[in-house]
């Protein structure tokens, strides 16, 4: 397991020992669990860095941003705040998709299966 996979698993429990298993916002719920939220840590966070920076430079960067997020296991002010924006813009959308009368399932179906293809 390499050193990113360890701190995304670590940050995710910590956010949930610190925050609880659910995320209210815009009154959408989204339950949390240690599995979901590690892929959405390495989806939105890691996949970021990746995305904007590349391979090399964008692991390297993942990496201190996560190291910075989590210390010794403890989710630190900046772990919480990025969580709580990745999950605060998750239910924005979803509030959004509601508003225009849309299935957020369906509707995140089908970004998922774009993503997949490009």
């Amino acid at each position: 397991m390499t050193e990113i996979n360890k701190l995304v698993e670590l940050l995710a429990q910590a956010y949930l020992a610190a925050r609880g298993n659910v995320f209210t916002h815009l009154g959408i719920q989204l339950p949390l669990a240690a599995e979901s939220l590690t892929m959405a840590i390495h989806n939105s966070i890691v996949g970021a860095h990746l995305e904007n920076a590349g391979a090399q430079q964008g692991q390297a960067d993942a990496l201190l941003m996560l190291r910075h997020m989590v210390v010794n296991g403890t989710l630190t002010p900046l772990g919480a705040l990025v969580v709580d924006q990745m999950y605060c813009a998750f239910c924005a959308d979803v509030h959004q998709m509601l508003e225009e009368g849309k299935d957020p399932v369906v509707e995140l179906a089908s970004e998922s299966k774009r993503r997949a293809m490009q």
